[in-house]
């Protein structure tokens, strides 16, 4: 190398020392030794020396998943379940069949034989029915039909004639004009109002009390049209209050056939008793004068 320089020296004017650096440069930008840039610029073929191997590139190595780590076992989930129990059924007795003959009563009527408690609750039942069949009540048997003679005990006609007698009296002939009349038109048929007021339970008897049996007649007689004063009654109702007007029948019917149907009003509406009614209603005079 140095004889290159030498001669590259001479033949160039450049000092040695001067080339020689170069060289080193250029060996190192050249990545070869500066022996080999001195030759190269000598002529000379110097074969660079090889450069030490790099180390091999690193092998990338390909990331495996984690193994899955297995869960903990509960060992409790994994027991089964306990069977459930048996419920055991028991046949019933001979004794549980056996009725007991208390009943749907029992509590209220509890020790009573099993008729006498249905008794207990038929009776009441009965009472009911009959006093909404019968509103008037006893006072002349049923629906003013049948009556029982207090004295000889014997049943007898509401006008106390025997019973089953065709012979007629105020009452039933009362009962006849009550329909024949038209009365039954605005009352209805059996006393329970229409568009007249009802006459049943007794309502009869609020307007025209016992003893004022006369008035009776005469607001039958008269009516709204011929009615002196602005209210009737012994409750003082207004004339016109049901919304319908009372027709007067004094010139239909005779007085006799007047008493007959308010008599009859008041003992199979009003429950009067027979007696009290034809008493009130005058009925020995008016058979007087019809003698």
């Amino acid at each position: 190398m140095d004889e290159i320089l030498e001669q590259l020296e001479a033949s160039l004017g450049v000092s040695a020392g001067l080339l020689a650096r170069a060289a080193t440069a250029r060996a190192g930008v050249s990545g070869t030794t500066a022996e080999a840039v001195v030759s190269g610029w000598g002529g000379e073929d110097v074969a660079a020396p090889e450069p030490a191997p790099a180390d091999p590139p690193p092998v990338a190595v390909a990331e495996t998943a984690p193994e899955p780590t297995a869960a903990p076992v509960d060992v409790a989930a994994e027991e089964p379940a306990p069977a459930p129990e048996a419920v055991v059924v028991e046949e019933p007795t001979a004794e549980a069949d056996e009725p007991t003959g208390k009943g749907p009563t029992e509590g209220v009527l509890a020790g009573f034989p099993a008729w006498l408690a249905a008794a207990l609750v038929v009776i009441p039942m009965v009472a009911l029915a009959y006093v909404l069949i019968a509103p008037n009540g006893p006072g002349c048997g049923s629906s003013g039909q049948l009556a029982i003679d207090p004295e000889t005990g014997l049943a007898e006609n509401c006008d106390g004639t025997d019973y089953g007698d065709e012979a007629k009296g105020f009452f039933a002939d009362g009962k006849e004009l009550y329909t024949s009349a038209g009365c039954a038109a605005c009352h209805g048929p059996d006393g329970g109002g229409g568009t007249g007021p009802a006459m049943t339970g007794g309502a009869v008897l609020v307007t025209f009390p016992a003893e004022s049996c006369i008035d009776h007649v005469s607001w039958v007689a008269l009516g709204t049209a011929e009615w002196p004063d602005a209210t009737y009654g012994a409750n003082n109702t207004a004339l016109g209050a049901s919304g319908a007007s009372m027709p007067g029948f004094g010139d239909r019917l005779t007085p006799q056939e007047l008493a007959s149907v308010v008599i009859f009003e008041r003992v199979e509406f009003g429950g009067q008793p027979l007696a009290d009614a034809e008493a009130d209603c005058g009925v020995d005079e008016l058979e007087l004068a019809d003698g």
